[in-house]
């Protein structure tokens, strides 16, 4: 058995890139090999201060073994250097960049620049392409993502984005869109671009009886992410309840900006929508099993792994064309998808369905299959397999 490195963002409790890392680390160790995580521990530094920060970079060791979400791993310590430097600082983990087995796991493929310019073979998943993602930001209005992608810095990491597709052995993009995206901007790698899902555990994740009653649509998401679009979700669910006065929206993920539910009080929705913040997985996933649709309003997503969780609970979903669920939702099978940003398109959506509650639960039905048949863990862990030895067959 073999050591392993997974190089990744640093791991939080919550998002889709801890929860693709936690994947790989788990069937890592399922074939008895013994994985770590290296990762640039940002969330580590303090802000509250230019001192505060100075001290941090003073007495933290470059390089440090710690216990992260559960997992053994390589801490690299987050020096104030520009964009273009800060995936280089994870070379100073350099003696587990040459480990027997090597990954990738990543929203965007920067982190890998470590394994690119030292030539070791690696497996990479990706979620997006950055400049997607930023793009994105900047269509909700993020000035720092406009100017970054003017600037410089830009032009530097979208060549070191370039060279970490081009030097890995198989690329795994975690939906249609994704490879798709991938295969356009550099065609050269279409012979090693692969579609991989996020597994769900569809066992765990799976349909209730009733819908609750009074009815509510559901969004988890991180809400305070712009490229998540809950403003337009808030408009469009108040022209949904001009026709269903009883219905609710339960929203769940990080705790809202002022400016949202200021716009949730505008909008006259304030003892409609309940921002719960984040809940365990067994709440949320009771969450999933009484409602009656699930919405999705984001810009921007590479997956959009809730999607997925709600289908396997068999509920509908409604999203926007934003990526990753384009991929996941069959449209007018599944669920329905409609134009980014259109709200009055998505409270249309969410009206047809509502109206029709026959349609709306064969959709759930067939939600529930396709999650069976193409999203459930042995078939996924399967696919990941086979990825793995096709780079590194004598460990697999």
């Amino acid at each position: 058995m073999a050591q392993a490195s997974l190089i990744t963002l640093e791991p939080i409790e919550r998002g889709g890139v801890p929860a693709l890392t936690r994947t790989v680390y788990d069937i890592l160790m399922k074939y008895g090999h013994t994985p770590h995580l290296i990762y640039s521990a940002i969330q580590e530094v303090p802000t509250q201060s230019r001192l505060t920060a100075l001290k941090y970079f003073l007495t933290t060791p470059p390089v440090r073994r710690t216990h992260k979400e559960g997992m053994d791993s390589i801490a690299v310590a987050d020096y104030p250097v520009a964009p273009r430097y800060k995936y280089h600082l994870l070379r100073l983990a350099r003696q587990w960049l040459t480990a027997p087995i090597t990954a990738v796991v990543s929203g965007s493929s920067h982190v890998g620049l470590p394994l690119a310019l030292t030539n070791h073979p690696y497996l990479l998943w990706v979620a997006t392409i950055y400049e997607d993602e930023l793009q994105a930001r900047v269509d909700a209005g993020d000035a720092w993502a406009r100017n970054f992608l003017a600037g410089t810095d830009w032009k530097i990491l979208e060549a070191q984005e370039r060279l970490v597709y081009e030097r890995a052995n198989i690329i795994l993009g975690l939906s249609p869109n994704t490879t798709a995206q991938i295969a356009a901007r550099l065609p050269h790698v279409q012979q090693k671009l692969q579609t991989l899902y996020y597994p769900i555990d569809t066992e765990r994740f799976r349909p209730g009886t009733e819908p609750a009653d009074p009815p509510y649509l559901l969004l988890t998401a991180r809400i305070r992410d712009p490229r998540k679009n809950v403003n337009m979700l808030l408009k469009s669910f108040a022209r949904v309840r001009a026709e269903f006065p009883r219905l609710r929206l339960i929203i769940t993920g990080d705790e809202p900006l002022d400016s949202t539910t200021a716009l949730a009080a505008q909008l006259n929705l304030s003892d409609s929508v309940k921002f719960i913040g984040h809940v365990s997985t067994d709440d949320l996933i009771t969450l999933y099993q009484s409602a009656t649709l699930f919405v999705f309003s984001s810009l921007q997503e590479g997956l959009g792994i809730s999607v997925l969780d709600a289908m396997s609970c068999g509920i509908p979903v409604v999203s926007t064309r934003c990526g990753g669920p384009e991929g996941s939702v069959e449209d007018g099978i599944t669920g329905l998808l409609t134009p980014n940003g259109d709200e009055i398109a998505f409270a249309q959506a969410i009206l047809s369905l509502l109206k029709n509650p026959e349609r709306a639960r064969a959709m759930g039905a067939a939600a529930r299959q396709r999650a069976l048949q193409t999203f459930a863990v042995p078939i996924i862990e399967k696919q990941l397999h086979r990825a793995f030895a096709s780079v590194y067959p004598q460990h697999f």
